[in-house]
């Protein structure tokens, strides 16, 4: 995994473009935000996001072009995390973002 871009939402949030096609070819080539808010909720488990501790929350797009869209927004704060939310790598942790 190597990371394009960082940036930060509006509200301090670190957000960066990711690029995993190196390592997994049925990723497309910087098509992953990975962004590390503090978790709204907690779920049970070991490494399940926590409430209100920092927690990495993947975003996978079907191409570099509509993740470097998404990153812009969420960095000029037009969007929000929730607004990804069928993106995410994890959906049953849609409530923590």
């Amino acid at each position: 995994m190597k990371v394009l871009e960082r940036g930060n939402m509006p509200n301090g949030t670190d957000i960066q473009i990711e690029e995993w096609n190196e390592n997994y070819d049925f990723f497309s080539y910087g098509s992953t935000i990975g962004s590390y808010p503090k978790s709204k909720m907690s779920h049970e488990g070991a490494f399940s996001p926590k409430g209100n501790m920092i927690y990495r929350f993947q975003f996978d797009f079907k191409s570099a072009k509509e993740a470097k869209e998404a990153f812009e927004n969420l960095k000029n704060g037009i969007t929000q995390l929730a607004d990804y939310k069928d993106k995410m790598y994890n959906p049953e942790y849609a409530d923590c973002i």
